[in-house]
């Protein structure tokens, strides 16, 4: 008989190998688009993939689950910029409406006070 394709076969390994593969480049494309050059440092070695999930060693579980943890505590950092970036701008928009609002009123002010004819006499040479 041919063999299956199930959890005790060697496609195990490849299957992970292309999660764990996947899961980091998404984590590094999220920090590339926030501009970080590398918020976490270099990231730690992933340990290579036994046959099957069951023959990974407690360290290497660890490892994996400590660079999972870190590519989340830098998605939570983000978001915490992000965030703070946004409440920045929301004040900065707040305190340009009383001002354009000034100065529209200024403008209509001038127009009242000073006289048009004199700034549009020609200069007399």
């Amino acid at each position: 008989m041919s063999e299956a394709s199930g959890p005790a076969s060697g496609g195990d390994e490849g299957y992970l190998s292309s999660v764990v593969s996947g899961l980091r480049g998404a984590a590094e494309n999220v920090v590339r688009a926030a501009g970080a050059v590398n918020p976490l440092g270099e990231m730690p070695a992933l340990p290579e993939v036994a046959t099957h999930p069951g023959a990974m060693s407690a360290a290497q579980l660890g490892a994996i689950r400590s660079a999972l943890q870190a590519q989340r505590d830098a998605v939570g950092a983000m978001q915490s910029q992000l965030t703070a970036f946004d409440e920045q701008l929301q004040v900065l928009q707040r305190l340009l409406v009383p001002l354009a609002e000034w100065s529209a009123t200024w403008a209509r002010l001038e127009e009242r006070v000073v006289p048009r004819a004199a700034a549009e006499e020609p200069d007399e040479s």
